[in-house]
């Protein structure tokens, strides 16, 4: 059996269980790793000897996956919301990593009998909870749009300060040599060179897709510069991960200038292809990897460790998220204490995945003279991912009920409040700019008639229409519409996933009224 053949069983599994995650009660992220451990472990890859192992080059895991999946992330996180909740999110992205890998690395040197440089790379690995999964499952749990853009924002960045303490440990182990200055100046470093790579891809990306007027090649272009901005922020030194994020940020505030509806409407598309395909992929693979590695069974020193291991860096989460929030109300900081429900289910949370078994398999094989203590960090991560990615993931939403957290008749009262706001806005820019008014039931189809009863924008679920009559004042409601949509995105009071759909009704009627739908047959010519 060739590779090729492996590739095919592996997309076959990938749409076979994208099929049954939607039916499941758990985030599709636990469903396709849970099918990966199955099959890797028990199944096909070793009852069926034609098979061929499975090799995913770390390097490769990272540069493949994470662009496009922190890029569609950060597109849709708000801003404004973003800024507001930038403490809590620092305590956790940067305050709850390390002391996350702090305590990590005691457990591995006390139970595992590894090196204090081991130890802590040991620590650096485990840190960061996959952002994937917490976008996939903050999505689903009804939690206020507040806890939702915490939870998505240390995602984003949490990364970044895991893998930078990652090199500088790492470093220390392979050189014997630890130099707080040059850790120091490598965090220093990175940060700003990173954000400034990301931000400068954005401009460039936008000056083109501004000029190009070609639909396919504007959809390129989008698709080639998160994988841009990641290598370029690598090879110059600073953080990748914070390059995409920046960029997903610039991107999503430079969409309308430089795009038209066409372009935007496909550009989702894709993207949204890609979101869910990449998602399916790196999870399904992860639960392959785990499955194979796991054959292999540790001793029982091991296991043990892993499990106590499991237990520390669950409860030094949910410790953290029940006691520093108290202490920063303590000290007067104006940011809002979740309740004691939402504490739990955000220290529940804090899944492993995709980034710590990446790390894990980057380590050099020599590590340790024969390989052991490589061989013994891969196999306490793997435990602690299992643990936390198929225990966590899979209570989550029940707790979430339990705990009565979650609010899933949210969306629906804010997409009616949405749309009576942007249809007051719509009306008032069409009026502004001169439109005639009739009655709804005089029979006119004047503009704001149209948009009063819905046939226009985004007044009420389904309503498409609009044509060239008043087109510039068309577009000024249109424009209108979406400004509201943006500022409640941005304000972090709408969902991106209602947004999204918003923003979709809007660039349908933009391109009825502008003529745009043959570009889509055509060639994507203007």
């Amino acid at each position: 059996m060739t590779a090729i053949d492996v590739i095919f069983i592996v997309l076959g599994l990938t749409l076979v269980t994208a099929l049954l995650a939607p039916r499941l009660p758990i985030p599709a992220p636990v469903v396709f790793a849970a099918v990966g451990i199955g099959i890797g472990a028990g199944m096909a890859w070793h009852l069926v000897p034609a098979l061929p192992v499975i090799h995913m080059p770390p390097d490769l895991v990272l540069f493949v996956f994470l662009p496009p999946l922190l890029t569609t992330a950060a597109y849709a996180l708000p801003l404004q919301a973003f800024r507001r909740n930038l403490l809590p999110i620092g305590l956790l992205a940067i305050g709850l990593v390390l002391a996350t890998a702090g305590i990590a690395a005691v457990i591995g040197h006390a139970f595992a009998g590894l090196g204090w440089a081991a130890a802590f790379v040991l620590g650096a690995i485990l840190a960061p909870p996959d952002p994937v999964a917490a976008t996939a499952v903050a999505g689903k749990t009804g939690l206020s749009h507040r806890l939702v853009v915490i939870l998505e924002g240390e995602g984003l960045v949490n990364d970044a300060v895991a893998i930078v303490a990652y090199g500088i440990a790492l470093t220390a182990l392979t050189t014997g040599q630890f130099d707080a200055t040059d850790a120091l100046l490598a965090v220093v470093r990175e940060a700003p060179i990173g954000v400034a790579v990301g931000l400068v891809a954005g401009w460039v990306a936008g000056q083109l897709r501004r000029h190009v007027g070609n639909v396919p090649l504007e959809i390129g272009i989008s698709l080639v510069t998160p994988y841009l901005a990641y290598h370029f922020a690598e090879r110059l030194g600073g953080s990748a991960v914070l390059a995409v994020v920046a960029l997903g940020l610039m991107l999503r505030s430079s969409a309308v200038r430089v795009s038209s509806p066409v372009a935007r409407l496909a550009s989702r598309t894709v993207w949204s292809f890609l979101r869910f395909g990449s998602t399916a992929l790196v999870f399904l693979l992860l639960g392959l990897l785990i499955g194979q590695i796991a054959v292999d069974l540790p001793d029982w020193e091991v296991l043990r460790a892993g499990a106590i291991l499991s237990a520390g860096i669950i409860g030094v989460r949910m410790v953290w998220m029940l006691v520093v929030p108290r202490l920063v109300a303590l000290l007067g900081a104006s940011s809002p204490t979740p309740s004691l429900g939402e504490q739990v289910v955000i220290g529940w949370a804090g899944m492993r995945g995709v980034v710590s078994l990446a790390l894990a398999l980057a380590l050099p094989l020599s590590l340790g003279g024969d390989g052991h203590v490589r061989q013994t960090i891969i196999f306490l991560t793997l435990i602690a991912i299992v643990v936390t990615l198929l225990v966590q993931g899979a209570t989550l939403l029940p707790l979430v009920k339990v705990l009565k957290v979650g609010n899933p008749e949210r969306e629906g009262r804010e997409e009616r409040a949405a749309r009576l706001r942007a249809r007051r806005a719509g009306m008032a820019a069409a009026k502004a700019a001169g439109a005639p008014v009739f009655a709804v039931s005089s029979g006119g189809d004047d503009l704001v008639a149209r948009l009063e009863s819905g046939r226009i924008g985004i007044a009420r679920p389904g309503a498409l229409g609009g044509n060239g009559e008043h087109r510039s004042t068309l577009l000024r409601a249109l424009a209108a519409q979406r400004n509201v949509v943006d500022e409640l995105r941005d304000a972090g009071r709408m969902s991106g996933a209602l947004a999204e759909r918003l923003d979709t009704e809007l660039d349908l009627d933009a391109m009825n009224a502008t003529g745009e739908g043959a570009r889509l047959t055509d060639g994507g010519k203007a």
